[in-house]
């Protein structure tokens, strides 16, 4: 395991580092990378010709030692969970909406560029995210020419997170045995096992987290400046993975304090490393941020009309930030997988933001919002881990008068600091962030709470409990359950069963939401391949209209054949002629936020309506609309509009095309106007 968290945060310093850097030369291209993997690859060998290490031996050991291992129910079930999510993620395209709206199509501008670069966009987020995941899917995307093998990131990740937890949990004296079973049941938590099969970018920075506290305490026994040296860059990595993981660097200033005395042993190569660490951390996109937006963090309060789309990540009050997350990280942890009163909730929320005490919480995003499932987009740790947590607690009072095995003496205050801390970082994050997402945002802080609770003597005979187990089990299959059955990428025939209920329940509202449910996979693969029969490769440019653009990614692919360009509400058909844009996806949103019909904006643009896309947005709601449009040459003759900004063809083909075309309940329709 050691091994492959090195070679892991090794892999990670490497893409990121390289990214700004053939970024900076304009060569963020195949060759680019090539001559990166070939400086990599001598390194390589220079260091195993150097080392005297034997490491075959080394790998049998540990093959024999995993597989006595999975021989037990607990690492089974864990093996079981990662082999489901390589299935899912393999049989399945990518489907999180914020990864589809903003983090993948941002990979597809920089690679087009060959370069990082500001991207023109009504998403602030296309530019002012941290950059860490992109950078290690960049060359994946590159060399693939799809975004399918991006969801190996999270997958690999998650392979590395039992090891790593159980190594930082018994280095903050939480004895073997109960580190050892929940190393395992933390692994099953809803937030990473949801993530590893996709391409969300939440719970992937734990393993920089774990690895950088991991290496700092080993290096106060081992002495060796590698541990160090590799604590340096988990940390580094850590802050340029998402903004809200900044906080954890914290814990890592307190676990490397005692040994930082050893970096001054080799200044010359520890400053030197130092330069890379600020290289793969958020410190680049940070002077970005600072130099197009005034901010560090790229997110002025007044945000335009975006702001009410995705939502503020900044409260108001920190008081009551951390009184409204209170209650909002209960409800998200505690919902259940499924959830058929989302509605009746939500309703219910937004008439207590009407009342004198919801006004408190008017600043977050979406107060006490809970969606009818458990999907990666939502999921935090999970009911079941927060149950099993709970029921510790209760057993361990009773068992609380049972003398510790071979106890350990909690004399440590730096270790005492370290189980702490956490629980302040987790105050601090409350009182910042208010999206309605923040229960998967704090992903990478769950495994961090759990030391201080752990650490108690009681544990070791809860643990030892037979029925204890069988609970932790029990949470273990009902996470594997949650992935089978899972709306996005389900792993049953949940199309054929449900028509099947459709024929023999037709008037049933249970089936209709099991339908919509499990619709919105085919919603996204339809966005994905629309109008993919229309847009030839002879089209190197295509434009699209979009307020948040999560439709974008199915135009770039394969990746190479076309570029795209977002539309922007104040660009001129002039400019959109001098790029070469013949055809135009225009998107709903786009629409209602220039406040204009389809018809007034191809009018403006001088443009015919191609074809038209429904889709599916919510049950009870219109369709999303995509409209196809082909923009007018200067050679062909402009339709005469005497007093309307619509041509009468024009209008008439869009009353056909509503007519024959009707918003359906579950299932996305192309319409082609001829």
């Amino acid at each position: 395991m050691l091994t492959a968290v090195r070679a892991w945060i090794l892999l990670s310093a490497l893409l990121c580092s390289a990214g700004w850097i053939l970024s900076a030369v304009h060569q963020l291209n195949r060759i680019g990378y090539l001559v990166v993997f070939a400086f990599a690859a001598i390194a390589v060998v220079y260091w195993r010709r150097k080392s005297a290490q034997p490491v075959s031996a080394g790998i049998r050991r540990s093959w024999f030692k995993l597989r006595r291992r999975f021989k037990r129910p607990a690492p089974l079930l864990f093996f079981a969970l990662a082999l489901l999510s390589l299935a899912s993620g393999a049989f399945y395209s990518p489907a999180n909406g914020d990864s589809m709206s903003y983090r993948i199509p941002r990979v597809f501008h920089w690679l087009s560029q060959e370069q990082w670069h500001w991207i023109r966009s009504y998403d602030s987020r296309m530019n002012i995210a941290g950059c860490g995941f992109e950078w290690l899917s960049a060359p994946l995307i590159l060399f693939t020419r799809t975004d399918r093998c991006v969801f190996l990131i999270n997958l690999v990740s998650y392979l590395m997170l039992p090891g790593l937890i159980f190594s930082v949990f018994t280095r903050l004296q939480v004895r073997p045995r109960v580190a050892w079973w929940w190393m395992w049941l933390l692994s099953s938590g809803w937030c990473f096992v949801m993530q590893a099969s996709s391409i969300a970018n939440d719970s992937f920075a734990v393993i920089y987290a774990l690895a950088a506290v991991d290496f700092a305490l080993r290096a106060r026994r081992s002495r060796r400046m590698s541990d160090l040296w590799l604590s340096m860059l988990a940390v580094a990595l850590l802050t340029g993975a998402k903004q809200t993981c900044i906080p954890l660097a914290l814990l890592w200033l307190i676990a490397i304090w005692p040994g930082a005395r050893l970096l001054l042993a080799r200044p010359v190569a520890t400053a030197a490393l130092a330069g890379v660490c600020l290289l793969v951390s958020a410190v680049p996109l940070a002077f970005f941020n600072l130099a197009h937006t005034g901010t560090w963090i790229g997110l002025p309060r007044n945000l335009g009309p975006q702001s009410k789309q995705w939502g503020n990540t900044q409260l108001n009050s920190p008081f009551w930030g951390i009184v409204g997350n209170t209650f909002c990280l209960s409800a998200q942890n505690l919902k259940p997988p499924f959830f058929p009163f989302a509605g009746a909730w939500n309703r219910a929320m937004r008439r207590f933001l009407q009342t004198p005490m919801g006004t408190h919480f008017a600043s977050f995003e979406n107060f006490g919002f809970l969606s009818r499932g458990v999907s990666e987009g939502e999921a935090g740790i999970g009911l079941g881990i927060c149950v099993l947590a709970l029921a510790s607690l209760w057993a361990m009072r009773r068992c609380a008068h049972t003398p510790p095995a071979g106890g350990v003496a909690d004399s440590d205050r730096l270790l005492w600091w370290l189980r702490l801390t956490p629980w302040a970082l987790l105050l601090l994050f409350m009182a910042k962030v208010g999206t309605y997402q923040n229960a998967r945002q704090l992903a990478p802080y769950y495994v961090f709470l759990l030391p201080l609770l752990l650490v108690r003597p009681g544990q070791v005979a809860v643990v030892r409990r037979r029925w204890w187990q069988c609970l932790g089990l029990v949470v273990m299959l009902l996470t594997a359950g949650l992935v089978v059955v899972a709306r996005n990428r389900p792993l049953f025939p949940a199309e054929t069963i449900i028509s099947w209920l459709e024929t023999k329940y037709p008037d049933s509202n249970l089936v209709k939401r099991v339908r919509f449910s499990y619709g919105s996979r085919l919603a996204v693969e339809s966005q994905r391949n629309a109008f993919r029969e229309y847009l030839t490769p002879q089209e190197p440019v295509i434009g699209y209209a979009s307020l948040l653009g999560g439709c974008e990614v199915g135009f770039w692919l394969p990746f190479g054949s076309r570029r795209v360009e977002r539309v922007l509400a104040d660009d001129t058909p002039e400019q959109l002629s001098r790029s070469g844009i013949h055809y135009v996806v225009v998107e709903d949103s786009a629409l209602k936020m220039s406040d204009e019909t389809i018809e007034q904006w191809m009018e403006h643009y001088d443009g015919d309506l191609v074809a038209q896309l429904q889709f599916p947005k919510a049950i009870d709601g219109p369709p999303g609309q995509l409209y196809l449009v082909r923009l007018r040459s200067k050679s062909e003759a402009k339709p005469a509009t005497a007093h309307s900004r619509t041509s009468p063809a024009s209008r008439l083909l869009m009353h056909e095309l509503i007519a024959c075309n009707p918003a359906p309940p579950t299932q996305p329709t192309c319409q082609p106007v001829s």
